[in-house]
């Protein structure tokens, strides 16, 4: 009689779903597209000679100036504190976080479920607090108009990672704990 052979088998509640793969690459790109732009308004706050916004800026500045309509939403071209508390924000928590997610969804750990569920938590306060100062009290239909549409793909993400992560806690068991 011979012994059986032992091959590994990847169970289903240990594979990683094809949407972990593409929410961890949405995070990357979230963290891109948020980082750099926040992180080159706080560089605008200390010194709007060195890092200008504006449409004949260098090229981030260029991008800021095209980002806020051509100018139209005047109040990002100067310093408002409130707008810097939020690239703050931004540059030093929510960029941080979208990264470690995307590689926490990819190599999916115990820590990894928590680093998610903060950044789905702190998103959805961030985008929804964005979305509220940005359109009560506007009288620009423009004005609200951005405000609402560049929110719905930050507001997407932070409900997406946040019920992926909650209907898929098998997979962030140690493996040494799985039966």
């Amino acid at each position: 009689m011979s012994a059986p052979s032992i091959t590994p088998v990847r169970s289903a509640v240990t594979r990683r779903p094809l949407a972990f793969t593409l929410l961890a690459v949405y995070s990357v790109l979230l963290c891109v597209i948020t980082f750099i732009p926040q992180l080159y308004y706080v560089l605008f706050a200390l010194n709007p000679d060195a890092f200008p916004i504006g449409a004949d800026a260098n090229p981030l500045g260029a991008v800021w100036y095209n980002y806020i309509l051509g100018g139209h939403q005047g109040g990002y071209l100067a310093v408002d504190a409130g707008v810097l508390a939020g690239a703050l924000e931004d540059v030093f928590l929510l960029g941080p976080l979208y990264l470690a997610t995307g590689i926490g969804l990819l190599r999916p750990r115990p820590w990894s479920r928590n680093v998610a569920l903060i950044t789905g938590a702190m998103g959805l306060y961030s985008i929804l607090y964005f979305v509220l100062s940005g359109t009560i009290g506007q009288h620009d239909p423009t004005d609200t108009l951005t405000t609402i549409l560049s929110a719905v793909p930050y507001f997407a993400y932070d409900v997406l990672v946040l019920a992926a992560v909650l209907t898929h806690q098998a997979l962030f068991v140690r493996p040494s704990d799985r039966a």
